[in-house]
Order: structure tokens, then C-alpha cells, then sequence
């Protein structure tokens, strides 16, 4: 019904695939295939063996264990899958416990296993987590199939599954996959049939947010998978050995009772509610059968009951293919398409974006070509109730003759150095910004940069552009930091996905998708550090090359921009939707370009304003009930079994929260403060956040842009925007306050020069009184005297200029985090000398 995915530019992977004999990690298995990528070796762990017994049910291998991290119900039935698929089966006992109950992993500071497989004679291996069992088992398996590269697994919610996996593949050196990471939450298959743009709205709508898609895109390929274990309050034994695939009755049943107790993803045993095993698939006519004699049904405590099957049960039978060469499942299988509903429907009319209008670019381009960029860079730092930032660090060395990586390093001991001052070390950095001089330095450097964080799983978020020749002279890396206030940080959380998946790019590099910083602990409200967003195309990490839809394109040489900044602009979308994010304070399209930059500007621009455009169906929700918030908004659906409740989750059961929520937005009249009509409609009209385009040197991976923001989550919020002018200038300003954590975050726009400036020196007078006057737009309560007069303190700043040595001139004395760039846009495409982003809070 539908063709592979285009293959990408980089060789397939080799993979080792992770089973445990369920639907969900033979279901991801296929999905390695379908990506082009080649199957080497097949991994399971399996209850440990025990001494032997006459009865054929008495071993422990037949028992189930009630692993936190391992399937071992149907362990018996596991050689039989490499029989189906005709690939080699590894096994090993799970030993240890465990031991790290934290949602993400810590994995134990002795010396990890070697390459051999041979666990250190000083370390005891009962008392290590049960995830270093894997550790063992894919190093025995790397020294067999030395080709490997890459690790499969079937997670799909459960990020206590999924860090432990990654954990160990990093290790190893293998990219690991999780094809169904937030499958429920990710659009309707490419191959469903649809033959109208409205009816493919109609159906994005029916299955977003849908759990049960996966079961029926799993029923496409021939998957029948047998209940082996029930572990809910809402489930018996009654369902054990039905087919929860294939059978609507027992989905039925297995629905209807999660409901009642399961979280999101219940109905898929996400949460330990219930185990499968495969007895049919998509490789042909062969098939698994148990006979009734070779099942047993052990009841356990709390209502836990498992079928026990005999070490020597089940047979393959009927092996062979039924249509084709075993490859019929291709056309047959439902892959998540690349878009969402709402970005789909702004691909479609990219045009609406913005045309290209060349007019007057090349005299604006030459002027900032012209323009002296010599500048020295001060090291800023700031110290608030927010917490510590430390801004504009170089190399006390830095110089042609010291490379871009010993530069790095030298920044790492300042900064070392600055935070030990606080009191404070590199775990409690909450966003980090690298501005490079070459893109070609990015792999040094961030080989050195990732030293810096070596004891937490989750590293800081980040944003990484080339500035190129903007940077002071010398200079290959400039580095500034966001640091959360002192303290053990149990409510701070990071979304850190290392897999391949279809939902959002996996990290590249030592850091986050998202950290959040905790607020108000009495109403979860936050601010969330989203790292920098590129246009990759997620299942196989390569940049989107041609815009998609279902229309044959013109020769619109801004049709692979709009796609590139839709997609990157989408990956921004679902981090924020999965980190509980309701509102943007505003956000930095960084652009990397030499042709047809305003237009691109304009472009960045209206997909920003186009993507906070009032949806109908928030009146309609503003009339519901209030979501019961007794449930913990951290709750896992791995915690339902194991109690442990720290993991991101949508407020919502059902869906995912609004993002925009407008029903959480007052908007102020900026000259009395008066909160007029409360309509979402009339807030939607007037409320775009906050928004600046940048043009920098290179971005990673050669992208034409980079999306970066600050979220706020769990939280009302009053906006603010004002363009009224001084001295003839027009200072464009948005201001988001975030009313459960009582902080601001302000985007100012400084207008041009005037073209008629007679000097540098003037130039630099006019650009400091406008500083000024940009910062002394947000009402603060610290204040600090220039030699131009005073100004309000911020908790941070940033300055994004195109006239940093102007900049430097009149601002030496204003703690700021400077970011240079070619040339600057704002909201409307509004070309700019510099924009400012100011966070403060109410201890500041």
C-alpha cells in the first residue's frame, strides 16, 4: 500500500535486535527492516536456571520473575522466533536486582565489563543493577558479529526501559533504536488509504493521541500475539493466552479493564499491565503453537497471574510463505507519516509563508559586510534568585595557534573554576550555549565539552551555531551557561532520548532534548530549556533534502527552506508537548544562508506566527471539567507497576496538552495592565510570543535553520506587547509573565541605525542609548548605573546583535550574554541591530 522510506545517506545499520518474545520489540524489529536496515543477531535475557526437576514445569526458567526491566514470561518459547526468522538466538540468565530505581540510569562506577564479556574479579555481579545483565550478553554477542552497529528494543513509553537500554548501547558503541518511542502520540500511517486532504485531517484527528493504532498497524503485518501475564487490578486470568492483536473481543476485555486503573499506554501493557508473546507474524505462514497441556496458570500476590509454559513447549508449524518471497509485509505495513496534522496543513500551503522579495537585500548585506566587527569578548556572570549565569567565556590562550578543541578545554577550567566559586558544579547547569567559529570544529569540540558531564545521565540542553568571522579575533569557541540554584534538584527533569525513532531527533551529542527548572513546587509550574532544533528527518537522522506533499513543487528556491523550518519547527512542537510545555516565551530561528535572507526571515517568521493561531477546538475544551489532579503530573507508565513516579507525562490521560493553550492566557493592555476580554479567541489574535531570526555562518549538519526556545509549563502566564516608539525609534516588545513562578521573560527589538550616522563613534552613543532604553522597557528591581545612566538588572540576558564591536563599546559595563550574527530580523521580518531576551524573576 505504500513504499519504503527513501534509504538513507548513510550505510544501513547492523543490528543487534532486543526480544523478549512480545509484540512490541518484534513489532520494532520489523521496523528496522523497513528503514533498510539488516537484522545480525537476535538478544534475550531469561530467568535464571535452576537445579533439576522431574516435573517439566518445576524450573525457575519456566517462572516468571517480575523483572523491572526484563520480559520473562514465555521465556521457553524464545529459541523458536530464531527458527521464524532464521537469525541466531543469544541468550543469557539475568542477574543482580534492581538497584537504580531512578527513572533515568546510573550505570555503576566500577570498571565496566571489557570487550571480552568477563565481568571484573571485584565486582560481585548479584549485587550489580539487572541491567548490566545486558551489558554482558550484547559484549558477547559484539565479539561474534564484530559488524554490529546498531540495538533494537520495543519501547514505548517507558522511559525506566529505555535509558537502561541506551545506557548500554552507548557503552558498547551501538545506535540504538526504538522505532515505537511515542508511537500513540505520533501521526496516522503513511499507508493508510486516504484520497482527500480533508479526509487525512479527518483521520489525524480520529487517531491522534490513539494508543490502539499501534495494535491495528501491528494486525496490518499478520502479528497474533497470546496474553502470558496479567499484572492489573483490571485484569484476571480470563484473558490469559487470548489474542490481544487480533481478537477485538479480548482487546475489548483488556481495555475496558486497564482503564479503570492504567495510565497512558494501558491498553498496550506499557505500564506491566499485561505480557505478550508472538505465536504468528509477518515471515510467512510458520507459526508457534502450545499445546493446552504444555500451559500452566500460576497464580501470584495481588492479583498477578502468569501461563508457565514447559521448558520443552511449543513447536513451530506450517513454516513457509504464504504470498511472494517473504517481503509481502511492505506493502502491507503502516509506517507513522512524517508531519502532524497542523504542520502538515502549513506544508501544504507553504506559499501562505511568505515569497521571495529580493528587494533592497544585496545594499543591506553589503553595509553589514562593511561594518568594523573587531570586539573583545567580557565574561558576564549573574547571580539571581533563578540561580547563576555565566556568559561570553573564551580561552585565556585563545589564538590562531591553539586549536578549537584546547580552546575548549580552557574554557572548561574557567568554567570549572567560576562554578566551584558558587559552590556549584556542572550538574546544575541547566542550558548551554556554543558558538563556534567553524562548524568543522563541532566534533572536537564536543568531544571535550562532554567531560564536563560524566555523573548525571541527563546533560544540559544546548544550542551550537558558527558565528564565523563575528567572533573576536582568535577565537574558535565562545561558551555561556544557565545555572540552576544550589541544591539536590529531585523535581528538575531531563528528556533525553539517545534512540532512533520516528517522534523527534535523537541527541548527537552530550545533551538533553529539555531540562526543566521547577518553579513552585506547590503547582509543578516551570520553565523548560529546549535544546536547538534541526531539520532531521528523525527515523533515519538525515536532513530533509525534499519538502513534503503530495503536490509536484515549482522551482521555488524557498521550498526546501519552508520545509526545513516546518520540520525543525515540529521537532520543537513534540519535545514541548512531551515535556508538558502550554506556552512559548518566544523563540530564535537562527538562519544560515548568503541568498534571499529577509525572505527566509519572513518565512521563520510566519510559521511562527501561523503555528500560534487560535484552534477551534480550545472553546470547546474551555467548557469541560478540570483534568482530576490527584494524579501525580510526573507519573510514568512504568511507575504503575513499580511505584516510582518521575518521569514526564501529559496532564491529560487522553491527549496531549495544547500547545499553545490559550485557555491559560491573559493579555494585558501594556499601558494600564488591565486584563481585558478573557475570549481564547481575542487572546489568539494578539498574542504571538516573542521572536527574533538570526543569520549565523554554518549550523550543524549543514541545516539552513535552527529553532530554540523557552517553554513554560503548568502555569497561567500574561502577555504584554508594546510598539510604541521613543525618539523616533520603534522598540518592538513581547512580555510573557509566567504567574505561578512569578517570572518575566521579555523580547525587546533595537531598532537600525540611522543611515546618516556620521562616525563609529556616534554610531556606538546612539546604539548605548538604545541599549538602555531596550532594557530599562522591563521594569525591574535591581538596578545598575552606566556611564549613560541607569538600568534594571536581569536574572539573564542575551543580546543578539549584527554591530557586536559597537555593542562592546557601550555595553562593557551591562552583564550580558552576547551572541554576534551577520544580520538580524524580528517579528514581521523587521530588520534589527539587536534584540534582546531579558529573564528575571521576582527575587532577582
Amino acid at each position: 500500500m505504500g513504499p519504503s522510506p527513501s534509504r538513507s545517506s548513510t550505510p544501513p545499520l547492523q543490528v543487534i535486535a532486543l526480544i523478549s518474545g512480545g509484540k512490541d520489540s518484534l513489532f520494532s524489529l520489523l521496523h528496522c527492516l523497513y528503514n533498510h536496515h539488516t537484522i545480525l543477531a537476535l538478544a534475550n535475557l531469561s530467568p535464571p536456571p535452576a537445579s533439576p526437576s522431574p516435573s517439566s514445569f518445576s524450573s525457575t526458567a519456566t517462572a516468571d520473575l517480575s523483572s523491572h526491566m526484563y520480559q520473562t514470561a514465555g521465556s521457553p518459547l524464545l529459541p523458536h522466533y530464531s527458527t521464524l526468522l532464521s537469525l541466531p538466538l543469544y541468550r543469557l540468565p539475568i542477574t543482580g536486582s534492581a538497584v537504580c530505581m531512578e527513572k533515568d540510569y546510573h550505570h555503576p562506577d566500577q570498571p565496566h565489563p571489557s570487550q571480552n564479556g568477563h565481568q571484573p574479579e571485584t565486582a560481585d555481579p548479584q549485587t550489580l543493577d539487572e541491567t548490566e545483565s545486558l551489558l554482558l550478553l550484547l559484549s558477547h554477542i559484539k565479539r561474534l558479529h564484530p559488524s554490529a552497529t546498531a540495538l533494537s528494543s520495543g519501547a514505548i513509553l517507558s522511559t525506566y526501559q529505555r535509558t537502561r537500554i541506551e545506557s548500554v548501547a552507548r557503552r558498547l558503541g551501538l545506535v540504538p533504536l526504538s522505532y515505537l518511542w511515542q508511537y500513540p502520540s505520533l501521526p496516522p500511517p503513511l499507508q493508510t488509504p486516504l484520497s482527500t486532504s480533508s479526509v487525512v485531517h479527518a483521520q489525524a484527528n480520529a487517531n491522534a493521541n490513539n494508543p490502539e493504532q499501534l495494535l491495528d498497524d501491528m494486525t496490518s503485518v499478520g502479528l497474533s500475539a497470546r496474553i502470558v501475564k496479567v499484572a492489573s487490578g483490571g485484569l484476571d486470568e480470563s484473558v490469559l493466552w487470548g489474542d490481544v492483536i487480533g481478537d477485538r473481543g479480548v482487546r475489548s476485555r483488556v481495555k475496558r479493564g486497564v482503564e479503570r486503573f492504567g495510565g497512558e499506554g494501558s491498553v498496550l501493557g506499557e505500564g506491566g499491565e499485561y505480557e505478550t508473546v508472538v505465536v504468528a507474524g509477518w515471515w510467512g505462514t510458520g507459526r508457534v503453537e502450545v499445546a493446552e497441556g504444555e500451559r500452566e496458570i500460576v497464580r501470584g500476590e495481588g492479583g498477578e497471574a502468569w501461563v508457565k509454559v514447559a521448558d520443552s513447549g511449543g513447536k513451530v508449524v506450517g513454516m513457509g510463505f504464504g504470498e511472494g518471497d517473504g517481503e509481502a509485509w511492505r506493502e502491507r505495513l503502516r509506517a507513522p507519516g512524517l508531519w502532524d496534522q497542523e504542520f502538515e496543513a502549513l506544508v501544504r500551503r507553504r506559499s501562505r509563508l511568505g515569497e521571495m522579495n529580493t528587494e533592497g537585500e544585496r545594499e543591506l548585506w553589503d553595509q553589514a559586510q562593511e561594518t568594523d566587527r573587531k570586539w573583545e569578548a567580557q565574561i558576564s556572570e549573574i547571580q539571581s534568585s533563578l540561580g547563576l549565569t555565566i556568559s561570553n567565556m573564551i580561552s585565556k590562550n585563545a589564538s590562531t595557534h591553539i586549536t578549537a578543541e584546547e580552546q575548549m578545554s580552557g574554557i572548561s577550567s574557567i568554567l570549572l573554576s567560576r562554578l566551584h566559586d558558587y559552590g556549584q558544579s556542572p550538574s546544575d547547569i541547566l542550558f548551554t550555549t556554543i558558538l563556534l567559529r567553524y562548524t568543522d570544529d563541532f566534533a572536537s569540540v564536543n568531544t571535550e565539552y562532554a567531560k564536563l558531564f560524566t555523573t548525571k545521565p541527563n546533560p544540559p540542553a544546548r544550542v551550537t551555531v558558527a558565528c564565523g568571522n563575528t567572533l573576536p579575533d582568535d577565537v574558535a569557541v565562545m561558551v555561556s551557561v544557565i545555572v540552576d540554584t544550589p541544591g539536590p534538584h529531585e523535581h528538575r527533569q531531563g528528556l533525553h532520548v539517545q534512540s532512533r525513532s520516528y517522534w523527534a531527533p535523537a541527541n548527537i551529542g552530550p545533551y538533553s532534548q529539555a531540562i526543566t527548572q521547577p518553579l513552585n513546587h506547590n503547582t509543578n509550574a516551570s520553565l523548560v530549556y529546549i535544546a536547538g532544533q534541526i531539520p532531521l528527518v528523525p527515523a533515519s537522522m538525515d536532513v530533509v533534502q525534499q519538502p513534503s506533499s503530495e503536490q509536484d513543487l515549482d522551482s521555488n528556491p524557498l521550498d526546501l527552506f519552508h520545509t526545513q523550518a516546518l520540520l525543525s519547527l515540529q521537532h520543537l512542537w513534540r519535545i514541548g508537548r512531551a515535556t508538558n510545555v502550554t506556552w512559548w516565551s518566544g523563540a530564535v530561528a537562527f538562519i544560515a544562508s548568503s541568498e534571499h535572507l529577509q525572505s527566509k526571515a519572513i518565512v521563520a517568521w510566519k510559521a511562527w506566527e501561523a503555528m500560534h493561531q487560535h484552534s477551534p477546538r480550545q472553546d470547546d475544551d474551555e467548557e469541560e471539567e478540570e483534568e482530576d489532579t490527584d494524579q501525580d503530573a510526573n507519573f510514568d507508565v512504568w511507575d504503575q507497576r513499580y511505584g516510582n513516579p518521575v518521569s514526564f507525562k501529559p496532564d491529560s490521560e487522553k491527549t496531549a496538552p495544547h500547545l499553545p493553550d490559550f485557555g491559560l492566557v491573559d493579555l494585558l493592555d501594556p499601558r494600564s495592565q488591565e486584563k481585558p476580554s478573557p475570549s481564547v479567541a481575542a487572546v489568539a489574535s494578539s498574542s504571538v510570543p516573542g521572536f527574533f531570526a538570526a543569520q549565523v555562518s554554518a549550523l550543524p549538519r549543514g541545516c539552513e535553520i535552527e529553532w530554540q526556545s523557552l517553554g513554560v509549563a503548568r502555569s497561567r502566564v500574561k502577555l504584554s506587547h508594546s510598539h510604541r516608539p521613543v525618539d523616533g525609534f520603534d522598540y518592538p516588545s513581547s512580555t510573557c509573565v509566567v504567574v505561578d513562578g512569578e517570572v518575566t521573560i521579555t523580547y525587546v527589538g533595537v531598532p537600525l541605525l540611522p543611515s546618516s550616522s556620521s562616525s563609529v563613534s556616534d554610531d556606538s552613543r546612539s546604539l548605548q542609548a538604545r541599549i538602555v532604553e531596550a532594557l530599562g522597557r522591563a521594569s525591574t528591581t535591581t538596578t545598575t548605573t552606566t556611564d549613560n545612566g541607569e538600568y534594571n538588572c536581569t536574572s539573564h540576558a542575551t543580546i543578539y546583535t549584527s554591530q557586536p564591536s559597537l555593542l562592546a563599546e557601550c555595553c562593557c559595563h551591562i552583564p550580558a550574554q552576547i551572541v554576534p550574527c551577520h544580520r538580524l530580523w524580528g517579528s514581521e521580518g523587521v530588520e534589527l541591530i539587536a534584540g534582546l531576551v531579558l529573564l528575571r524573576s521576582a527575587g532577582t
